[in-house]
């Protein structure tokens, strides 16, 4: 899935951690140190499917678990609209 992150989001590092602000809906939701590396990941590579090699490889992981939690947080920022879900046109 590609996606990417809302013009209207704000992120504040906060010594590994994350808050991230939607200035639109003064929405807030915090982020651990695993859930920031993904948010920079995603901003980044805007795919979780790219992103899920890189993680295996800094993260002591099974695969399927990390995919049911990437799902899990990606599910719940895109419902808190701090990601958006991008059309793929291929």
């Amino acid at each position: 899935m590609r996606l990417a992150v809302s013009d209207e989001v704000v992120l504040r590092d906060l010594a590994g951690e994350a808050i991230l602000l939607d200035m639109n809906t003064n929405t807030y939701f915090g982020l651990n140190p695993v859930g920031t590396r993904v948010w920079h990941l995603l901003a980044e590579q805007q795919s979780t499917e790219t992103i899920i090699p890189l993680l295996l490889q800094e993260f002591e992981v099974e695969e399927r678990q990390l995919r049911t939690d990437l799902e899990k947080l990606v599910q719940q920022l895109l419902e808190k609209k701090l990601l958006i879900a991008i059309d793929d046109p291929s």
